[in-house]
């Protein structure tokens, strides 16, 4: 089960991530974040996954991609600094499906 808030500003959308980031919740969070894409004016965007317990693979694919397309990432704790420091690093594990 996964929890996805948005937060807006002027400027920012910020998604923040609850539950387990798995199965159909990839797609749940995959829809917000197209959804986000469509609606004008275009919004800096962000993913707060503090709250998050765990990230299977195709997790791990939508959020890399996320991060190529400029979202920004945040978590707190040593997990979260951990899964931080796995997304943004440059060993990349390659994904199955790339997503347009």
């Amino acid at each position: 089960m996964i929890r996805i808030e948005t937060h807006q500003t002027e400027s920012h959308l910020t998604f923040r991530i609850a539950g387990k980031l798995c199965g159909a919740s990839v797609r749940a969070l995959e829809d917000c974040w197209k959804a986000a894409h469509l609606s004008p004016p275009a919004l800096e965007e962000a993913v707060d996954l503090s709250d998050v317990s765990s990230i299977d693979k195709a997790g791990w694919c939508l959020l890399r991609h996320m991060h190529r397309d400029g979202v920004r990432f945040s978590a707190k704790g040593l997990a979260g600094q951990t899964v931080l420091d796995e997304l943004t690093g440059k060993d990349e594990l390659p994904c199955k499906e790339e997503r347009r």
